[in-house]
């Protein structure tokens, strides 16, 4: 039975194809899209630095499911999920090892124009063909999203998945069909395999299916999406019983709670953590071996506010980055651009806007803050829609709290970037259709006062 509950103001009236205009549009949004992400991993940056960071990681592991060991580093890990990792073997099956970098990052450039194309259905589906143009329009030339298809990590395929996920929902709660119930939830489950932080999001979905739904459905369509989830997600969770003794889908949260909570709130080095756990150990286990979580809690019970406050500035410091502007600037050039501004430098403004760097970064945080203020300015302008908006707060607010107890940086909170966009899309077209509202309204009187006789009589 379809289910007609209005998501937004066009959730059910906007179903007609497409005009040729609108057709020439997306095709136009979806072709730059892809001449901005090729461009960047084959000619601006066709060589990326991959020491440090995850990319060795995540290779590493690739080659390791490629020659049939499983994900091992070493020993078995399960801090990761294996879809990414299973993305690079088989490249490196197809491509061959020594290609496998470039191959990643062309698949990702791909994946970014998926992720464009999902930004217009989702948009689309959510408000409306303007909306869905407008934020795949943002989509295709956001600089943060160009840049991150170039590198070695998670993000694109998380970032792609995430948005597949909420159009899949959406779609689920227009038809109320029982396929594409079980569809969302093994997109989700997916998803979750990518990044472990996604494994509740089936709970904060069903906060917003109470808020759509009522009735008995309600845990008919859950249990489905559930079902989804579960066929997906359970047999990682059984190989990490049996090899660790905790059917988690990640390990490492607890870890994450660990480093969050004490120092400075950030992420440690491998080499860091190791000089300062042993006291922690626990036993055999995977990555929560540690009694990370008690001694956690010891800390916060010894000063409550000054975690609330250290969380609340590590949140804030990965909100106020924008991710990708550091890579930006590697590759044009390693000149901070913070530093030339502060007091005391020796830097004229005029220096820093000579950057090659400078433009594209400038661009990137104005999309960045531009989305997130346009967002939170639709959010109260429409606080009694709550239903209409409330999709894709959910996800924001559950992905925010959860980092805001662990460690945070800008990267991780990259894959929620695009429903600040959606949201923002949503502002944009609404202050043009009052722009032309008060357009036709003035030209209307103006034509009514020039058919007007000296007399005041019409004529």
């Amino acid at each position: 039975m379809r289910n007609d509950l209005s998501i937004g103001p066009a959730a059910n009236t906007d179903r007609a194809p497409l005009s040729p205009l609108q057709r020439r549009w997306l095709v136009g949004v979806l072709v730059l899209s892809l001449v901005l992400r090729l461009g960047w991993v084959m000619l601006a940056d066709p060589e990326p630095k991959l020491k440090g960071g995850d990319g060795p990681f995540y290779l590493h592991l690739a080659e390791q499911i490629k020659d049939g060991r499983g994900l091992r580093y070493g020993e078995p890990v399960a801090v990761v999920g294996p879809v990414y990792p299973a993305y690079l073997a088989g490249l490196q099956l197809v491509l061959g090892q020594g290609r496998v970098v470039s191959g990643a990052r062309v698949g990702q450039a791909i994946i970014g124009v998926a992720l464009v194309a999902l930004m217009f259905e989702l948009g689309r589906r959510w408000r409306g063909t303007r909306v869905g143009l407008l934020a795949a329009g943002l989509a295709a030339v956001d600089f943060r999203f160009v840049v991150e298809g170039g590198s070695i990590s998670t993000e694109s395929l998380l970032t792609a998945l995430m948005v597949c996920s909420l159009w899949l929902y959406l779609l689920s709660l227009e038809r109320d069909q029982t396929y594409l119930w079980v569809l969302t939830g093994v997109i989700i489950g997916v998803t979750a395999l990518t990044r472990g932080v996604v494994q509740f999001l089936p709970l904060a979905l069903l906060v917003h299916l109470g808020a759509q739904r009522t009735d008995r459905g309600l845990w008919r369509s859950w249990g489905l999406l559930i079902t989804g989830f579960m066929l997906v997600v359970s047999p990682w969770m059984i190989r990490n019983w049996i090899l660790f003794g905790s059917p988690k889908i990640s390990h490492g949260g607890a870890a994450h709670f660990w480093m969050g909570a004490r120092g400075d709130g950030r992420s440690l080095r491998r080499t860091e953590m190791l000089t300062e756990i042993d006291e922690l150990r626990i036993g055999d286990g995977g990555a929560d071996r540690y009694s990370y979580f008690s001694d956690a809690l010891g800390i916060i019970a010894s000063d409550p506010l000054r975690f609330v406050q250290l969380r609340a500035r590590r949140m804030g410091e990965a909100y106020l980055q924008p991710y990708g502007t550091v890579t930006l600037g590697v590759v044009l050039g390693n000149e901070s651009i913070k530093f030339m501004l502060s007091r005391g430098s020796g830097y004229s403004l005029a220096d820093v806007v000579e950057l090659p760097a400078f433009w594209p970064k400038l661009w990137m945080y104005m999309l960045h803050f531009g989305s997130i203020l346009l967002a939170i300015y639709y959010v109260l302008m429409r606080w009694h829609k709550w239903r209409e908006w409330i999709i894709f707060a959910i996800p924001v607010l559950y992905f925010s709290a959860v980092y805001a107890l662990l460690t945070v940086i800008p990267r991780y909170l990259f894959p929620i970037m695009p429903l600040y966009i959606l949201l923002a899309a949503g502002a944009l077209v609404d202050f043009g259709l009052i722009a032309s509202k008060r357009l036709r309204i003035r030209v209307a009187q103006r034509l009514a006062g020039a058919a007007m006789t000296p007399e005041g009589r019409r004529a």
